[in-house]
């Protein structure tokens, strides 16, 4: 069972696309916000390839660390998995950013598993070891 869209989840999470955008910037990318509010989160461009980021915030990680040996990335977001393509999780203060490629997310199993809203909702079960955190400024 998948979680019902919560308005004001979305709307307290939506401004964490601009820390990204502003570290794609800072990484000499040009950024922008997906107009289309069903694609992939952020759209950018860099050396003349297309890139596009999915963003999310992880408010039980705390600073540096990620605080599990996994990283659950909702099934849903499996329609973005594409050459190019990523998966970023911020921390709950948003000065760290965890960043996973779409050929990853490809590449491991869906798991089921019980959340704080659903029961048995899919999830792509990223090993932390897969992923790469890097400090925003």
């Amino acid at each position: 069972m998948k979680k019902p869209f919560d308005v004001g989840l979305y709307l307290a999470d939506d401004n964490a696309k601009f820390a990204i955008i502003d570290w794609l910037h800072a990484n000499n990318f040009y950024a922008w916000v997906n107009p289309d509010q069903y694609g992939i989160d952020v759209l950018a461009f860099k050396d003349w390839s297309d890139y596009g980021f999915e963003v999310e915030v992880k408010h039980n990680w705390k600073g540096k660390d990620f605080p599990f040996g996994t990283v659950h990335v909702s099934a849903r977001k499996q329609k973005f998995i594409a050459p190019n393509h990523y998966f970023t999780m911020l921390n709950d203060d948003r000065s760290y950013v965890l960043v996973v490629d779409g050929e990853t997310l490809a590449q491991v199993p869906v798991v089921s598993k019980q959340t704080k809203y659903t029961s048995d909702e899919q999830f792509i079960a990223v090993p932390i070891g897969k992923c790469e955190i890097f400090r925003l400024d």
